[in-house]
């Protein structure tokens, strides 16, 4: 292996040798099956579209399963120096227990290397079967926040003193909200379980539980993920942007990543208002020209023209259920997310983006927007694309 060969990053742009290291972690589970079959297609795709002139070198680093069995570590050092050494990087499936045990390996390799955008490409490939009508009409980029909001990781487990700390601040420091965790109190779980045997429950000692779990947006940390999401919508000559969001639940967070997405848009972009916003356009004479950003409420399904494959199927995953009109777009995910079309497409309908992968998106045929939309008010049934 020639030690030198490094993908490197000279003026933001990645520089790959013809002999590129790029480490990997196998995986546990079905990772290693994975890898066995993945590496070859890699290996017969760069030789195919390189003529032997170009070649990967491959350096396996440990994580997960296979590392505590071999250093009795989850994630050695020496993996992530890997790959801040190297750059690029592949990882298979990690084990990671859910509702115990130990934290999440992926939230820990995207935070300490501060991985920033998880990013998914979704297109159809010919000859792949599909339950969707026109899944040729499929394609978008989701680039979704992996370092906040709740990919953050800081939650504290339900009886813990960590998370007793916490709601004994809130009932000191503020009181009015505490009132909002409906079982925060010892009071409250037993008055709960007094109206239960009122009506034939069983007795039963209850304890104080609840697991608390912190979701911090800031400014800067919208900014890139946005500003990397309008970047490629421009790069790529797509159509539109959307910054998915629950600003109508919680104004302070998701709103605010709402209005920091325009804000990213005008100050970096040149972007402007459309009608009086909230909406915003990239003028002529522009880098990205033409490219519309706007923004819609996660989980909320516009009522509309919407029909095809997955109507009203809300527990089957959303990728096999776009709908006959089919989403023609990037969209940006994160609870946040971003969504970006390709042009030369057709009244192309706004898509709900979700926060789950099992809830699927139903889309609406296009249309013209209504005065509420123009005025940035958003009512159900109103949302509909330029």
């Amino acid at each position: 292996m020639t030690q030198d060969a490094r993908i490197t990053i000279n003026n933001g742009r990645l520089q790959v040798p013809d002999n590129p290291v790029i480490p990997y972690i196998e995986g546990d589970g079905t990772g290693p099956d994975i890898w066995r079959a993945s590496v070859r297609v890699f290996d017969a795709a760069v030789e195919k579209a390189y003529g032997g002139k170009r070649r990967v070198q491959w350096k396996e680093v440990l994580a997960g399963e296979k590392a505590f069995k071999q250093v009795s570590n989850w994630l050695p050092d020496e993996t992530l120096d890997a790959f801040r050494t190297y750059l690029v990087g592949i990882k298979g499936p990690l084990t990671t227990p859910v509702g115990g045990g130990i934290r999440s390996l992926n939230v820990a390799l995207r935070q300490v290397l501060d991985l920033f955008v998880c990013l998914r490409p979704v297109r159809w490939f010919t000859g792949v079967p599909s339950p969707v009508k026109h899944p040729e009409k499929v394609d978008m980029v989701i680039f979704r926040e992996n370092t906040e909001d709740i990919y953050a990781g800081i939650e504290y487990a339900a009886g813990s003193p960590e998370a007793q700390k916490v709601l004994d601040f809130f009932a000191k420091e503020f009181p009015k909200e505490f009132k909002k965790i409906r079982f925060g109190t010892l009071e409250a779980s037993r008055e709960w379980q007094t109206l239960l045997e009122s009506i034939g429950a069983p007795k039963r000692d209850v304890n104080l539980l609840v697991g608390i779990g912190i979701k911090p947006i800031s400014y800067l940390g919208t900014e890139r993920l946005v500003h990397s999401a309008i970047s490629y919508a421009v790069a790529h000559k797509r159509r539109n942007v959307t910054l998915v969001h629950k600003g109508n639940i919680m104004k302070f967070t998701e709103g605010s990543f709402r209005d920091w997405g325009y804000k990213v848009a005008k100050d970096f972009f040149g972007a402007v208002e459309i009608d009086g916003g909230p909406w915003c356009k990239i003028p002529d004479g522009k880098a990205g020209a033409g490219l519309v950003i706007k923004d819609s409420i996660a989980d909320i399904t516009p009522v509309g023209r919407a029909r095809g494959a997955g109507r009203g199927h809300r527990h089957r995953p959303w990728r096999q259920h776009q709908l006959a009109d089919g989403p023609r777009h990037l969209r940006s995910d994160a609870r946040h997310r971003t969504e970006i079309r390709r042009p030369g497409q057709s009244q192309p309908g706004l898509s709900r983006a979700v926060r789950r992968d099992d809830v699927p998106p139903p889309e609406v045929a296009g249309g013209r927007r209504s005065d509420h939309q123009r005025h940035g008010r958003r009512d159900l049934g109103q949302d509909r694309d330029l």
